[in-house]
């Protein structure tokens, strides 16, 4: 990596800056696209190796890097990934190192790349420990226990290669109708705020990962309790029922915003709320990533990919996710929508991030996987969830047989 040469002695702030000034418009914007589905950057030949898709090639020559990859470990239904065709544990490191050693080396400045893994109760992946979902663990009332999981978890991943840990928190539940209910901690904003300061800490305890909390902001009242639907609420349920959760994670290093518009503005272009309440008020200082696809929907706006784009990083997305709306920044600096200095503040905080974890100084990690073993944590995490109902008044059974 060219960055490395004499800046060893700099601070973060400096190499940051002297990374900035050698970078291309194009280069820059690279940095703030995580368009690919991680799944789908490999396949494996005939002899069960690794191999990288054309796909994925052809999006770092494209943009000269990528600023994150989403996803490479996911096995689940919706992304088609199994024991059959998935990465399992102990191919996890070498995958890694692979796919970020041609991002390295087939690049002008070699800039790492952040895998970006979904860890909603455990890693989405093969062969993870899968814990109580946040619903269960709000039961525990036990955030000390939270803390233990988040550490586990963040230690499992970290052996994999995974640098960005997206983790459901700040959603409040008050909609039970609402189909991501397990999500959340709970309807109550102080278990939650509770919940994901220890999620937060634990998480981030070691310096090799980064959680970027889902999802800002009130998520979890749609209208008709549809996922992704408009909120209704005023100023005041927003600042006491949402935003506390936020401001006890504030030391998170990433901040996913929500699908949802609140009182018609979307989320992803609400700069009030991205900008001069996290920021401003909040003094969040980390990125905020796009949710998938949903800068795509700002499109409904206006029609026009570059004002999206404009709209977005105006309002403070510094980080797109499988949308096809920030490969239009560059276009809109060039065409005078856009400044390059305001991309330029958004890729000042994905560089900050990549440094502070150490990407730069050490890009890759031992390839054996260690042996974890968190089945008695798991067990004391599900135990701690149980809750014992009183059945008072002979509430249950609702309907008794005549």
């Amino acid at each position: 990596m060219e960055e490395g040469c004499g800046t060893m002695n700099l601070s973060i702030s400096e190499r940051v800056e002297k990374l900035l000034d050698e970078m291309t418009l194009a280069e820059k914007c690279g940095q703030l696209n995580q368009r690919l589905y991680g799944w789908e950057t490999y396949e494996w030949d005939e002899d069960s190796q690794l191999i990288l898709t054309d796909t994925f090639k052809q999006e770092v020559e494209k943009f000269g890097g990528i600023g994150a990859l989403y996803g490479l470990f996911r096995a689940d239904p919706w992304s088609k990934m199994d024991e059959s065709n998935g990465i399992l544990r102990q191919e996890s490191a070498k995958a890694a190192n692979q796919l970020q050693k041609y991002v390295i080396q087939n690049t002008r400045l070699g800039i790492p790349m952040l895998l970006a893994e979904e860890v909603p109760h455990g890693h989405q992946a093969l062969e993870s420990e899968s814990y109580p979902v946040n619903l269960a663990k709000g039961a525990s009332f036990n955030a000390p226990l939270q803390k233990r999981t988040a550490k586990a978890v963040s230690e499992e991943i970290s052996t994999k290669g995974v640098h960005l840990a997206l983790a459901s928190a700040l959603d409040i539940l008050r909609d039970p109708r609402w189909g991501r209910s397990e999500e959340c901690f709970g309807e109550d904003p102080f278990l939650a705020s509770e919940m994901t300061e220890a999620l937060v800490s634990g998480m981030q305890e070691s310096g090799k990962v980064a959680v970027v909390l889902k999802h800002f902001a009130a998520q979890g009242e749609p209208v008709g309790g549809h996922n992704s639907g408009p909120v209704s609420i005023g100023e005041r349920e927003l600042r006491e029922i949402f935003l506390p959760p936020m401001f006890a994670g504030k030391h998170a290093k990433g901040v996913m915003a929500a699908y949802n518009e609140i009182d018609g503005i979307p989320c992803h272009a609400n700069r009030k709320l991205l900008t001069e309440i996290l920021r401003g008020e909040i003094s969040f200082s980390g990125i905020v990533m796009a949710d998938g696809c949903a800068l795509d929907r700002l499109l409904m706006l206006n029609q026009n990919p570059e004002e999206a784009a404009k709209i977005a990083i105006s309002a403070g997305v510094d980080l797109s996710l499988w949308d096809d709306i920030y490969p239009h920044l560059e276009a809109a600096v060039t065409n005078g929508l856009l400044l390059e200095k305001q991309i330029d503040q958004a890729v000042r905080r994905v560089l900050t991030l990549k440094f502070e974890l150490g990407l730069f100084d050490n890009p890759y990690i031992p390839e054996e996987v260690p042996a974890t073993d968190f089945k008695s944590l798991n067990l004391e995490s599900a135990r701690e969830s149980i809750c014992l109902l009183e059945n008072r008044n002979q509430t249950l059974p609702f309907f008794k047989k005549k």
